[in-house]
């Protein structure tokens, strides 16, 4: 049996607590639709096993080191994702192993509406759970791919939810460093939440002038110039990263590309400000916004002024 190991769902014992309330109370009737609810769910939620209150069902996504699973709450019915780490597997990386437990520890001090959140974490023999928020509205990279590219007013509404969840981080002192297109699901209602803070780390240090990071990684292809070049760099990597997720959005493409890759290239282009052809259609303002003052001075200095 997995233990838990950070404060989770309303998980009461439902089949102990439910019964006694009953025989305590006769003249009160639960209706008869709310009180088979759970147990419907359970009955008809088809899985592979059962990890602590949760049943675990079939598998959403797949990384290298980690997948993640669709769940069921057992005590509230209430369908959950569960990202599961394969020990073994991160015990072949020494930076994942380092800091798997890092990213729920992150994870767990952020509560923001266009952030997924992080439930409770368990852990077994073999794995590594992490139960988080179920988006229903799946991936933005498939609402891209299916749509070749997304309307403005979507990009918008988008951005500005973005903007309010890394200021919201950054204002609390943690860097995602792993903010792309691939990182970003939609609810029911199509609003943005980003997932995946296992690359996330907190920027140490009182008052205006915190450390700085140096480890490089992320996606280079969304990956800020100053951390590409491996100099020590701060929150405004996330800033670039969104700019760069806007174009992604705007255009279907990215703005940096590099055939055949190679990260040097990729950082001269950059620097040199050579960006992926703009197609006629995006407005002169989104141009202006997203273009010529490409991530650092336009998105920059909305976050910049809170800072």
């Amino acid at each position: 049996m997995p233990a838990v190991t950070s404060e989770g769902l309303n998980d009461g014992n439902l089949d102990t607590v439910l019964p006694q309330w009953e025989s305590q109370s006769k003249e009160i009737q639960i209706i008869a639709c709310f009180s088979k609810m759970p147990q419907e769910s359970v009955k008809n939620f088809p899985h592979t096993k059962r990890v602590g209150n949760y049943l675990v069902g079939k598998m959403i996504n797949k990384g290298s080191f980690a997948k993640v699973m669709e769940g069921l709450h057992i005590p509230t019915g209430q369908k959950v994702a569960m990202k599961v780490i394969d020990k073994k597997k991160a015990k072949q990386d020494s930076y994942v192993l380092k800091n798997m437990k890092r990213e729920p520890r992150i994870h767990q001090m952020i509560k923001h509406p266009s952030i997924v959140q992080l439930y409770e974490t368990l852990e077994t023999e073999n794995s590594y759970y992490m139960v988080m928020e179920l988006c229903l509205g799946g991936d933005l990279m498939d609402r891209i791919c299916d749509k070749k590219k997304l309307e403005e007013r979507d990009v918008r509404r988008y951005i500005r939810q973005l903007l309010s969840a890394v200021e919201h981080l950054h204002r609390h002192g943690i860097v995602h460093r792993d903010l792309k297109i691939e990182n970003f699901l939609l609810d029911e209602n199509s609003n943005i939440k980003i997932v995946d803070f296992g690359l996330s780390n907190t920027m140490r240090g009182e008052g205006l002038s915190p450390d700085l990071l140096s480890t490089q990684c992320g996606s280079p292809a969304y990956a800020a110039p100053e951390l590409l070049a491996n100099k020590k760099y701060g929150v405004k990597v996330d800033v670039w990263s969104i700019g760069v997720s806007m174009f992604a959005m705007l255009t279907g493409t990215l703005p940096f590309t590099v055939e055949p890759f190679n990260i040097k290239h990729l950082h001269q282009k950059m620097v040199n400000g050579e960006i992926s052809p703009i197609p006629p259609d995006i407005s002169a303002g989104m141009k202006i916004f997203n273009l010529y003052q490409q991530c650092e001075t336009g998105i920059s200095s909305l976050l910049s002024a809170k800072e």
